[in-house]
C-alpha cells in the first residue's frame, strides 16, 4: 500500500477490503522504518509521522550519484544564475552544467564511476607508443 500518496484523512478513516484500518498498516510500516513508540490517538503526532514517512521516501527517490564538496555548497549553477546548487537539490542535469565549467570536477567529492576515472582510454587500450 502506498502511503506516500495518501492524506491524513484517508489514512485515519479508511479500511482495506479485509477490514484492516489503513492507520494500523501505516503504523506497522512506520515503526519498521523508524523504531520507537507511536501515539495513534494524537492527531498532531499522526500528521508528523506521515510527513516524516513521506520525506523519507522522497529522499530515497532523490538519490543522485554526484556529491559536492562542503566548500562548494550553494554554488551558483552558472554565472549570474539565481539557482544555488547544494547536495540537497543537486540532480544529474545540474551536475552536468557544473562539470561543463572549466575544471568543473573540482566541485565534486563524489562522481559516478564513468566520470570518476577519466584516464586516457587510448593509453589503456593500446598501451604506450
Amino acid at each position: 500500500m502506498d502511503f506516500t500518496t495518501m492524506d491524513i484523512a484517508t489514512l485515519t478513516h479508511n479500511v482495506t477490503g479485509e477490514g484492516v484500518r489503513y492507520l494500523e498498516l501505516f503504523l506497522r510500516e512506520y515503526t519498521a522504518i523508524f523504531p520507537g513508540p507511536v501515539n495513534p490517538a494524537c492527531p498532531l503526532c499522526l500528521n508528523q509521522y506521515l510527513t516524516k514517512y513521506k520525506d523519507h521516501y522522497r529522499a530515497l527517490a532523490k538519490k543522485c550519484a554526484y556529491r559536492l564538496h562542503p566548500e562548494f555548497e550553494n554554488i551558483p549553477l552558472q554565472f549570474g544564475s539565481p539557482v544555488l546548487v547544494n547536495n540537497d537539490n543537486i540532480n544529474n542535469a545540474y551536475a552536468r552544467v557544473l562539470l561543463s565549467h572549466p575544471n568543473g570536477a573540482r566541485y565534486f567529492s563524489q562522481l559516478p564511476e564513468t566520470q570518476a576515472n577519466p584516464a586516457n582510454k587510448d593509453f589503456i587500450k593500446h598501451g604506450p607508443e
